[in-house]
C-alpha cells in the first residue's frame, strides 16, 4: 500500500523542550520505503550550553560535542534525507516543531506529512498503561543499551512498527497508518471490489458498524467519491477518524439526482437513528421574520414562528430560516455586512450593544452628536431590504402540485410528488400501467401504485412545513422540469 513512499525514522535529543530557545545536540534518520534503507546521525555542536540535567538524561557531555559540526553545516545533507519523506517520531510534533525552526533559518519550509508513533500506539493498543519508548519497547519485548540517544530511539520506533504490522495484521496496521497521513484508505472489513461495485452516481449510503449498526446517513452527488472521503483527511481523534474506525460495511443506494438524495436523506434522517451523527430536529416551525414599521417609520425586525397562514394573499414579503438561532445569527452576520443598525432594526437584547459606524460614531465622546449623519428612514429601510433579499420568503410559484422529473446519467430517472413547497413522495412512472409507482424506502415496503387522481388527492392531506425541503427544491427551480399535475397526463411522452 505505501510502496511509493518514503518514511524518514528521526529522533532528536535537544538542549531543552523549547524550539524557539533550545537547539539541537543530536540527530538520527533512518530511511525506510521500497528499495530503501538508509541510515545517518551525527551529533550536532549546540553553540550553547548543555544543561545539567540534559547531560544526565541523555548522557550526552558538553565535551562530547566540543568540535562537532553544527546544525548550518549538516542542513544540506539533512535537508536531502528528509525531503518528500514522511516525518516518523515519537511524539512527532515535538521533532518537526525543531526541525522546521532550525531550517527556517536558512530559508526553507519543512511541513512534511507527519506519523506519530506515539498517537499510533495509542490507537492500536489503548488498553496498554504507558505508551513511551521505554515503555513500548519493554511490552514488545525489544531492550536496548541506551535510551534517550537519537539512533537508539529510531531503532526503537522501528521494532515497534515491525512488531504492530505484525500483530495487528497489515489490513489494520494500513488503515491507521492512512488515517494518520490523510491517504484514503479502507476499513479492514471493506474490499476494494467493495468500492468499485459503488456508483459514480447520485444517492443515498449507509455506514454501519461490524455488528451492522447504523452509524451514518449520507447523500452525495457520487456515492463512490463521498463513501471514499469518510476513509481520508481522518487524522488524530476528530469526529471523522472515530467514525472511519468503527465502519464494518457500507449500504448504497442509487437514486435520479441531488434533489432525490436530499429529499430521501433527509426522511431517512428524521425516522432512523444513525449512532455517530447529529439527527434533524422532530418536524417543527421555521423562523419566520417579518419586517414592520414603526412610528418613525423604520423597518424593524420581528422574528416569530411559522410563516403567516395568509401570507399568500397579503403578499407581505418575510425572510425565511431554519430556526431561531439561524435567524439570530444571520441577522447579526447581514447587518454587519451592510452597516445596518442592530438597535435601530430592534433586535438587541438586554445587555448587547451595536457596532454599526454609526453607534460607534455615537460613542464617541470627541465628536460632536450633530455631526454624525443618521441615514433617512428611506435609505434605511432600502438597506434592510437588500440585506436580507435572499433570505426572503418565495411563494409557491404554482396554483395546483407538480411533478418534478429528475433522471441520472445512467438513465435511473424518479418523479418528485410536491405541492406548496411540502414533498408528498418519489416516484416511477409505470408506462404499462399508466401510474405512479412510489420509490421504495430504505427498510419499508411501501411501493404503493396510485394514479395522478390519487396523487392529487394526496396534496389535499395536511402536511408541515419542512424548511430544508422548501430550500432544497428552491433551489432546483430552474434546473429540473416542473411539470403541472393538470398537463401530466398518460399518453404524453416521457
Amino acid at each position: 500500500m505505501f510502496k511509493h513512499i518514503r518514511f524518514a525514522l528521526v529522533d532528536l535529543e535537544t538542549t531543552g523542550g523549547q524550539h524557539a530557545h533550545d537547539e539541537i545536540m543530536e540527530v538520527a534518520v533512518r530511511l525506510v520505503g521500497e528499495g530503501v534503507d538508509d541510515s545517518w546521525e551525527s551529533l550536532l555542536d549546540p553553540l550553547c550550553s548543555v544543561p545539567t540535567f540534559i547531560q544526565g538524561l541523555t548522557g550526552i557531555s558538553q565535551a562530547m560535542l566540543r568540535g562537532k559540526p553544527t546544525f548550518a553545516a549538516v542542513q544540506d545533507g539533512l535537508w536531502d534525507l528528509l525531503q518528500d519523506a514522511v516525518l516518523v517520531a515519537h511524539n512527532a510534533r515535538f521533532d518537526a516543531g525543531f526541525l522546521r525552526a532550525n531550517f527556517a533559518r536558512y530559508g526553507r519550509q519543512y511541513s512534511p506529512p507527519v506519523l506519530c508513533t506515539l498517537k499510533l500506539a495509542r490507537t492500536l493498543y489503548p488498553d496498554w498503561p504507558k505508551h513511551g519508548l521505554e515503555a513500548i519497547c519493554h511490552r514488545i519485548g525489544f531492550y536496548s543499551e541506551v535510551h534517550h540517544r537519537a539512533m537508539a530511539d529510531v531503532d526503537a520506533m522501528k521494532a515497534f512498527l515491525d512488531y504492530a504490522r505484525k500483530d495487528k495484521g497489515a489490513a489494520i496496521f494500513n488503515f491507521e497508518v492512512g488515517l494518520q497521513l490523510g491517504i484514503p484508505v479502507l476499513p479492514p472489513s471493506i474490499s476494494q471490489e467493495d468500492i468499485d461495485a459503488i456508483p459514480c452516481q447520485p444517492g443515498i449510503y449507509r455506514l454501519l458498524g461490524e455488528a451492522g449498526e447504523l452509524l451514518y446517513i449520507g447523500s452525495a452527488t457520487s456515492l463512490q467519491a463521498q463513501i471514499l472521503a469518510h476513509f481520508k483527511n481522518t487524522a488524530g481523534d476528530s469526529k471523522a477518524a472515530k467514525l472511519a474506525r468503527r465502519v464494518g460495511g457500507v449500504q448504497w443506494q442509487m437514486l435520479a439526482g441531488e434533489l432525490s438524495a436530499g429529499l430521501h436523506v433527509s426522511f431517512a434522517l428524521r425516522h432512523e437513528k444513525p449512532q455517530m451523527q447529529r439527527r434533524i430536529k422532530a418536524a417543527g416551525k421555521p423562523c419566520c421574520v417579518r419586517f414592520v414599521a414603526n412610528d418613525k417609520g423604520d423597518i424593524q425586525l420581528r422574528l416569530r414562528s411559522g410563516l403567516p397562514a395568509n401570507i399568500v394573499q397579503t403578499g407581505e414579503i418575510v425572510a425565511l430560516f431554519r430556526d431561531r438561532k439561524q435567524a439570530k445569527a444571520r441577522i447579526i452576520e447581514s447587518a454587519s455586512h451592510s452597516d445596518l443598525c442592530l438597535s435601530r432594526l430592534g433586535v438587541l437584547a438586554v445587555g448587547e450593544h451595536c457596532v454599526c459606524s454609526v453607534c460607534d460614531a455615537l460613542a464617541d465622546l470627541s465628536l460632536p452628536a450633530s455631526t454624525v449623519s443618521v441615514a433617512e428612514p428611506a435609505a434605511f429601510n432600502a438597506g434592510v431590504t437588500a440585506a436580507f433579499a435572499e433570505y426572503a420568503y418565495s411563494p409557491w410559484p404554482f396554483d395546483e402540485p407538480v411533478l418534478i422529473r429528475e433522471q441520472n446519467e445512467a438513465g435511473h430517472e424518479e418523479w418528485h410528488l410536491v405541492d406548496d413547497w411540502r414533498h408528498y413522495g418519489s416516484f416511477h412512472w409505470d408506462t404499462n400501467h399508466q401510474r405512479l409507482t412510489e420509490y421504495a424506502v430504505h427498510g419499508v415496503d411501501n411501493r404503493t401504485s396510485i394514479s395522478l387522481l390519487d396523487a392529487r388527492r394526496r396534496c389535499e392531506q395536511s402536511k408541515d412545513f419542512q424548511y430544508e425541503h422548501y430550500r432544497l427544491l428552491r433551489a432546483f427551480l430552474n434546473d429540473l422540469e416542473w411539470r403541472r399535475l393538470s398537463e401530466f397526463s398518460a399518453d404524453m411522452p416521457i
